[in-house]
């Protein structure tokens, strides 16, 4: 199995359930390079490199 990561959505994502998930979802990161796969709540999400960050969205408004 491929080694996970968390990673922050950049940009709105529609899932293949349907739903659109917002910019700052965290989501859970399958693979590299240019396409991974996400999930959120079992719900998959084929990405591009531009439609995530890795790692954690840090909200400095809780400081």
């Amino acid at each position: 199995m491929a080694a996970q990561r968390l990673g922050t959505l950049l940009v709105p994502v529609l899932g293949l359930s349907g739903t659109s998930h917002p910019p700052g979802t965290t989501v859970t990161v399958r693979g590299r390079w240019a396409t991974v796969d996400a999930f959120v709540d079992g719900d998959w999400l084929p990405l591009s490199c531009w439609e995530f960050s890795d790692g954690l969205r840090e909200d400095t408004a809780d400081r």
